[in-house]
């Protein structure tokens, strides 16, 4: 249903599309709950910018991060200064 198009009530369509960052300890290797929200939030941008499913991998959990969140995110252009 994510990949329907919705017909609002003028009549337009829109599309409708959702991306979602999923990771296990298992895969990284650890229960660090914010290494495995880093590497899943990893992940998603992966799969917002191909069009396609990422699965986090242990290379997510390497991805630069400022203040705890993902480099590049809004919030993370100054130190201490998160959104």
């Amino acid at each position: 249903m994510l990949h329907s198009r919705v017909v609002l009530e003028d009549g337009r369509t829109v599309d409708v599309a959702a991306s979602v960052g999923a990771v296990t300890p298992t895969t990284l290797g650890t229960r660090d709950l914010p290494v495995l929200q880093r590497a899943a939030d990893a992940a998603l941008y992966d799969g917002k910018h191909s069009g396609t499913a990422h699965l986090a991998t242990p290379a997510h959990a390497s991805v630069p991060s400022v203040n705890g969140r993902r480099a590049g995110r809004p919030g993370t252009h100054r130190w201490g200064r998160a959104a």
